[in-house]
């Protein structure tokens, strides 16, 4: 009997060991500071230039470039925008618009820092960018830009704009070729 007994209570002392061993006395895992950031050093910086723009000449070509397709498609008629293929044409240009505009305005500042940040903003707020961003309204209120044909990954940046508009139209449902809503 007593042997049962100091078998229960040294059951029970090593069973409070291991509990507080396992729950209790760990440590708590240290986090490790990143290293700091290296200074970076390429052919802008070299010359005084903010590190981005060692390839920006190439970057804004694409820009401009984005912006004429964007532009292309928004200044279509609108009757184009009730067939399937200029649905698709106008969807795939401002899906491609906005997916490098979105990328680059939150990348920037990722790679390069905050003090990217009002660079960029600049570089995609020019008098083209405005007027996209007003004809992309203009589109969607009157009913010929339905957000679901946008790619998912652009369509977040793209409902920022549209924030405040209200389809008031549907001008292709006569016609049975708009887009399910």
């Amino acid at each position: 009997m007593k042997r049962a007994i100091l078998f229960l209570l040294g059951g029970m002392v090593l069973a409070s060991i291991m509990w507080a061993w396992l729950f209790v006395g760990q440590p708590a895992p240290q986090k490790i500071a990143a290293p700091p950031r290296a200074p970076v050093v390429n052919e802008a910086t070299l010359r005084g230039q903010d590190p981005w723009m060692a390839n920006e000449h190439h970057i804004e070509s694409a820009r401009g470039s984005q912006r004429e397709g964007a532009l292309k498609a928004l200044t279509q008629p609108w009757s184009s925008f009730c067939t399937e293929e200029g649905r698709k044409r106008l969807a795939s240009a401002l899906s491609e618009y906005w997916y490098h505009r979105s990328v680059q305005t939150s990348g920037y500042p990722a790679s390069w820092g905050e003090s990217a940040r009002p660079y960029i903003h600049k570089a995609w707020s020019t008098s083209e960018d405005i007027r996209i961003d007003r004809l992309v309204r203009e589109t969607y209120r009157n009913g010929y830009l339905n957000l679901a044909d946008i790619r998912p990954h652009t369509r977040e940046a793209m409902a920022g704009v549209l924030r405040d508009e209200r389809v008031t139209g549907m001008p292709c449902a006569a016609k049975g070729t708009m887009a399910k809503r």
